[in-house]
């Protein structure tokens, strides 16, 4: 089996499928043969040749990340299959998220270690808490995998794997780019002796980040006559909203900036060749918010305005204060604990740890010196898991069996702030809720090997859920919520025919529970329009996916997987008969996709990618699910020679515009085509150079906020 180098442009592996299937070209005489395969483990929990494994599985290395020189998480997963990244703010964005075949962020599994990232609180990941130099590996899992992860597996499963301390190493790096964009750290592992290991690692990383939102007022809350007393200034931009509604533009409230700092440490002791206990901890501090604000409005004299009334060109005024410019100031605190003991001998997994998010939220107030009155609001969360596998190998069978227990809980806090850019300065808590998510699960998976070229997997899981201890507390107000246990059993069934070494047809049916977060359960704020409502139910999900993998020759590896996942019990939000808003079990959603992937090594230069996904989702009424981009296509071209690498990629997503938005206007889901490129260079025997731009031609768009124009980023790095 022949190893891929992947990715490449759409035409380049056109051109290639052409040279295969009856075109003509000229290599060199000597081609450098490619492994095409590689061990994962994330879809069956042990150890098998991707190709052989009744699923899609794409990985990621630590190579790749270097090559394209990513600034997060999620730029290194832009090129996978079926995947859509809506994170237009980058490094700063903390609003927008992922998707995997149509599945939010909250509906897919994000291990890091074994420890989960989806925090206790929404489900959805804080992809900062990453170094990304810390990344050994990354495998994504397209489709339900709930049989053996439990809730969050619906869509999918990503299992962030980091490095060992099992060498001597030093890594020193730093990049610098657009908007005084940093990346910059070091990573050292050391080899005590025999037995024990260690690894330290920093990262920092910043930016000033781009104008990403607008200052705007609807023209309907124009008044006849300014405020009194109030300067009068000009400059209001008209513009209209994504809704269709008229409205005025008064400034920006500054470049989304974030800065963030993340420590590693790893302790490895070897009790035999084959016996390991391994701890991993990180700190991840990091915050965002605003700086340089923008006003559009100035007075008689040409002075820029922060608060005031505008007069409009048909005579009116709206009036605007400092509060309409400041954003919001954020922060997370975030420690993660990951204990794993490892058994090669005798094939036993297990992991223990705890995620502690400390400090996770944000202030509001008045005025942009920030001494002003303001809000904060914060909601940390911790997350316990404990997770025992043990695997039989068997010569027909490989049986992997084991329990997993994990403890999710919450708090958020509502207080007054006497200074909004102080967030000790408590003047008075508004309200207080809280609750816990209590799973226990027993799961077992039997790999069956029929024949030779037939084999059936078949796996069961049992999970018993429980949300308890929900409370609401405000001045006048004490709840407790009803406490409730649901069991719920995941089945998954896999068939796979495999004619040939090169070739894997499968046929797949699993079946997968999400339960709600604890911010959808207990909720509970009537004074902004929402109540808990702790009847909610999980969500659960039939998938059935066919697929076909396969290695043509040493050069080509092609997938090909069409799948149909039904969902029921789906959460929405929903406006009662009293105005007020909760979250219930009102919809249902049918997701379809084809999915078509292409790795193709030209030569042992250059190689190249092409994936297209193509899904369609309608809710229960039959109605298109417009959060759901029906289209997705990438590719790239690499090029891969002694001491240069290069190349370029370019993605296309459908627009995610209803059909009454308006496109290229605030908080539209616009349609988009990018493309990157980067090339790096090996200077010395130790050191390395690169360079990178992103959205090379420029474009213009929204993801809800603005996203990102033309962008570089030039890095050095060192390892010894």
């Amino acid at each position: 089996m022949k190893k891929l180098a992947s990715k490449g442009l759409l035409m380049s592996a056109l051109i290639c499928g052409n040279v295969l299937w009856g075109g003509t070209t000229v290599l060199a005489n000597e081609v450098q043969e490619y492994e095409l395969d590689e061990m994962v483990v994330t879809a069956t929990r042990t150890a098998q040749e991707n190709i052989k494994v009744p699923a899609q599985v794409n990985v990621i290395t630590a190579e790749d990340i270097k090559e394209k020189n990513v600034l997060t998480i999620t730029d290194a997963l832009k090129t996978i299959p079926g995947l859509y990244d809506g994170r237009a703010g980058g490094m700063s964005d903390v609003a927008n998220s992922i998707q995997i075949r149509g599945f939010a962020e909250d509906e897919i599994l994000v291990l890091y270690d074994g420890m989960p990232l989806n925090d206790g609180y929404s489900g959805k990941v804080n992809w900062s808490a990453i170094a990304i130099d810390d990344v050994a590996k990354i495998e994504v899992l397209q489709g339900a995998a709930s049989s053996l992860y439990g809730g969050r597996a619906v869509g999918g499963v990503i299992n962030i794997i980091s490095k060992n301390p099992d060498k001597d190493s030093v890594h020193v790096y730093a990049n610098y780019g657009s908007d005084s964009t940093w990346k910059r750290g070091i990573n050292l592992s050391k080899k005590l002796n025999d037995k024990w290991y260690l690894g330290f690692g920093y990262e920092n990383k910043e930016t000033d980040g781009h104008y990403k939102k607008l200052i705007y007022k609807y023209k309907t809350k124009a008044k006849n006559t300014p405020a009194s007393g109030s300067v009068i200034g000009t400059g209001a931009v008209a513009d209209k909203h994504s809704n269709g509604k008229d409205m005025y533009i008064l400034g920006q409230p500054g470049g989304g900036r974030s800065e963030d700092n993340t420590y590693n440490f790893k302790i490895k002791y070897n009790f035999t060749d084959k016996q390991s206990m391994t701890y991993r901890y990180t700190h991840d501090k990091y915050k965002y918010f605003a700086t340089d604000p923008v006003t559009f409005i100035h007075d008689a004299d040409g002075k820029p305005m922060f608060s005031g009334s505008v007069l409009l060109p048909d005579g009116k005024y709206l009036d605007f204060t400092e509060s309409d410019f400041t954003d919001y100031d954020g922060r997370r605190n975030i420690d993660r604990h990951a204990l794993q003991y490892k058994d090669d001998e005798n094939n036993i997994n297990f992991n223990l740890g705890l995620t502690n998010v400390k400090d996770y939220g944000y202030a509001t107030g008045s005025d942009l010196a920030g001494q002003g009155s303001g809000n904060d609001s914060k909601y940390p969360s911790k997350a316990y898991k404990a997770d025992f596998q043990k695997v039989w190998e068997g010569s027909k069978n490989t049986v992997v069996a084991g329990f997993n227990v994990q403890k999710d809980t919450m708090e958020y806090v509502k207080a007054n702030l006497s200074k909004w850019s102080d967030k000790d300065s408590i003047t008075s808590i508004k309200s207080r809720m809280g609750g816990t998510n209590l799973n226990g699960a027993l799961f077992v998976q039997d790999d069956l090997k029929l024949s030779d070229i037939y084999g059936l997997t078949m796996g069961l899981r049992l999970d018993h859920y429980q949300k308890k201890d929900g409370f609401f507390d405000d001045a006048s107000t004490h709840i407790d919520q009803r406490e409730e246990k649901y069991t719920e059993l995941s089945p998954k069934l896999a068939f796979r025919y495999m004619p040939d070494e090169d070739t894997t047809y499968y046929v797949s049916y699993g079946h997968s529970f999400n339960a709600p977060s604890l911010y959808k359960l207990y909720r509970h704020d009537p004074a902004y329009g929402y109540v808990a409502n702790p009847d909610l139910k999980p969500e659960t999900s039939d998938t059935f996916e066919i697929g076909l993998k396969k290695n043509f020759g040493s050069k080509l590896y092609a997938t090909l997987a069409l799948y149909t996942a039904k969902t029921t019990d789906m959460i929405n939000a929903e406006t009662r008969s009293d105005g007020k808003k909760w979250y219930v079990n009102i919809d249902e959603a049918k997701r379809q996709g084809a999915e078509l992937a292409l790795d193709y090594q030209m030569d042992n230069k250059f190689s190249t990618f092409a994936n297209i996904n193509l899904q369609h989702a309608v809710d229960g009424a039959g109605d298109r699910i417009y959060s759901i981009p029906k289209q997705l296509l990438k590719a790239g071209v690499k090029y891969n020679y002694d001491k240069w690498t290069a190349y370029i990629n370019g993605q296309y997503v459908s627009s995610r515009n209803t059909e009454k938005q308006i496109g290229g206007k605030l908080y539209a889901e616009d349609g988009f085509f990018t493309a990157d490129a980067g090339v790096s260079y090996q200077f010395m025997k130790n050191g390395t150079i690169s360079f990178a731009v992103n959205n090379i031609f420029d474009r213009d768009y929204w993801q809800w906020y603005k996203a990102d124009g033309r962008s570089w980023n030039v890095g050095v790095d060192f390892t010894f």
